[in-house]
């Protein structure tokens, strides 16, 4: 009985026959949790525990009192077993007794544990993937993040280790608006060629008449000429931004690359994405060049990748795998496509992740994150945009590609270009009607496998640079 008592009332059993100053300060200090917590944590809000949630030295403070509290919960269980006078009970009694208090220093000691664990996890990813700092200037209340995602570097690339990808096959910007969480996601097409660079700049410099190669070799030009941006620490990923920031009129604040490989985990870890396929999408295929020996210098024909399965149409429930070959299928599809697929799926994880998954999978959460994402936010950055994150994930976001007809690939129209973006900006501030859900998708689990073929749904695509509700284009439900 005292020890079923400690369990529910730490302090007790000392207090009903053993030390009483024991008792009465773990029942202080018990009262103090149960009652203080809440009211603390209301006070503070959700924006206060997010803030907290961010501060390593917050975490490591909750770290130390959660073993500490810990550790004397036990004692006073031991006390307490103690205070019993097990040796009078019989050797049977005494068995079940001492079991007993096993039983529950374990069931006290491992969600405690647990507790411990997913602090330090939480710590962990924020100290080594985000720098410690403020929100700078925003942009008429909104925060600009560059979202470029590519291949990792790979042995023989020209790019340095350190650029953490070899080329951007995805280029888009977030931009937030951090009081009501309503987002616009313009994606800039891999395919632009000539893109502009801020005036003054040594890229405006060395290519006054635009970057001659394709937008996604801004990437590595950068990280392999980072004399040309001088306190960079990631020069791949500033060249980008000030393309970007040309090309879009708005100021790019902070970039999130986002390494394809590390991105399976990533959705594996949130428990898969629930996504509409619209055409049957093979996994493989597409072309590689040939050798370019021939007499007279012609290349040979382009080389066909061997395809290893299908995504089927329909609502369909993807792993990680099947969701990046979701995003990255070429085969009978243009890139233009291909950017809607990628945009899909950034916005169903944004859509899609619920609390209790996001609990259940922290640690291998974090694990994937730390291997798929590097960054130049800030904690501050980072508070601005989870604190409207609830409000992202119950609103719409607006899509915009810059596309032709509306805006050449080719030296693209920046006037064109602006007046778009400023346009989807406005339609992404006026509210939206909540999307209703849902048939149950089928799954798609392990590599390869197919999934019972649903009747394909298609959505009428809008015309070319308009601006668009993700929910409408991707069909979660």
């Amino acid at each position: 009985m005292l020890v079923l008592a400690t369990l529910l009332l730490p302090g007790s059993a000392q207090l009903l026959a053993g030390n009483k100053t024991i008792g009465r300060a773990a029942l202080r200090v018990w009262g103090l949790l149960l009652l203080g917590v809440p009211v603390w944590a209301w006070w503070q809000g959700r924006s206060g525990l997010v803030s907290l949630a961010l501060r390593p030295s917050a975490l490591a403070t909750l770290q130390v009192t959660i073993v500490v509290l810990g550790l004397c919960w036990a004692a006073l269980l031991v006390d307490a077993w103690r205070l019993g006078r097990p040796g009078r009970l019989g050797v049977g009694t005494r068995a079940l007794s001492t079991g007993l208090v096993l039983v529950l220093l374990a069931g006290v000691g491992t969600p405690l544990a647990y507790g411990v664990t997913l602090a330090g996890a939480q710590r962990d990813l924020v100290t080594s993937i985000f720098t410690s700092g403020g929100v700078g200037d925003l942009y008429q209340g909104r925060l600009n993040i560059a979202i470029l995602g590519g291949e990792p570097v790979r042995d023989g690339s020209q790019s340095p280790k350190n650029s953490v990808v070899s080329y951007t096959d995805e280029n888009a910007v977030a931009s937030i608006d951090v009081h009501t969480g309503q987002t616009t996601l313009i994606s800039i097409p891999r395919n632009v060629q000539y893109a502009q660079f801020p005036p003054g700049t040594p890229m405006a410099r060395q290519f006054p008449n635009g970057f001659p190669d394709f937008f996604y070799g801004i990437y590595p030009y950068g990280a392999q000429h980072p004399q040309m941006f001088p306190g960079s620490a990631n020069p791949g990923a500033t060249a980008t931004e000030q393309a970007m920031a040309q090309l879009l009129g708005i100021p790019i604040h902070y970039y999130v690359i986002l390494n394809i490989q590390g991105f399976e985990s990533l959705v594996d870890s949130l428990g898969g994405l629930t996504i509409r396929v619209n055409q049957r999408l093979p996994i493989g295929g597409g072309h590689r060049a040939g050798a370019c020996d021939l007499p007279g210098g012609g290349c040979e024909q382009l080389a066909h990748n061997k395809i290893y399965g299908y995504i089927e149409p329909g609502l369909q429930h993807l792993d990680g795998y099947h969701a990046l070959w979701y995003a990255r299928s070429r085969e009978g599809t243009s890139d233009y496509d291909r950017i809607t697929r990628e945009r899909c799926v950034l916005n169903g994880i944004l859509k899609q992740m619920d609390p209790l998954t996001v609990l259940r999978h922290f640690q291998s959460l974090v694990s994937s994150t730390k291997n798929a994402v590097k960054t130049d936010l800030t904690t501050g950055a980072l508070d601005a945009v989870v604190k409207v994150a609830g409000k992202t994930k119950r609103s719409e976001v607006t899509s915009l590609v810059l596309e032709p007809p509306l805006v050449a690939a080719v030296a693209p129209d920046i006037t064109v270009a602006r007046s778009a973006v400023q346009k989807a900006i406005a339609i992404s501030a006026q509210p939206t009607p909540t999307a209703t859900p849902t048939p149950t998708p089928a799954k798609h689990g392990g590599k390869g496998k197919k999934a019972a073929k649903p009747h394909p749904t298609t959505t009428p695509a809008a015309p070319a640079g308009s601006p668009v509700g993700m929910s409408k284009v991707c069909q979660y439900s």
